[in-house]
């Protein structure tokens, strides 16, 4: 969990390219979190995300 947008984003971003798998940043309460669009169910608040075939 982050509690600062810009590393979460960084942190998506790294991860989508170093994995070449979709992520998301998605936001729980005040702080951030980063998935896998694998691991999306639909009930999450999505803030960015980062596909690296895109």
């Amino acid at each position: 969990m982050f509690t600062d947008i810009k590393i979460a984003r960084r942190h998506a971003l790294g991860l989508s390219k170093t994995l070449m798998i979709a992520t998301m940043v998605i936001g729980i309460g005040n702080q951030f979190a980063v998935i896998t669009a694998d691991d999306f169910d639909g009930d999450l608040v999505v803030i960015n995300e980062y596909d690296p075939f895109a």
